[in-house]
């Protein structure tokens, strides 16, 4: 098993989310989203592309909220 790769971090006052890449599964990768550590969302992609197309459109959705970059 492979580990997860965090692609970035956003934090809003005491609060942030993480943007996980993880392969754990032949032919698929993996995106993750968690919400102060814990696993809020998930989705299976059939190419890194398209894992890091969700992440990236995700990042500018919360960027519009007020989250903040912050690794």
């Amino acid at each position: 098993m492979h580990v997860a790769k965090r692609l970035w971090r956003l934090r809003k006052l005491h609060q942030y989310v993480d943007a996980e890449l993880a392969d754990d599964r032949p032919g698929l990768v993996e995106i993750r989203f968690l919400y102060n550590g814990a696993l809020a969302y998930t989705r299976q992609w059939d190419t890194i592309a398209l894992a890091i197309e969700e992440a990236s459109l995700k990042r500018a959705e919360l960027e519009r909220d007020g989250w903040m970059f912050h690794w």
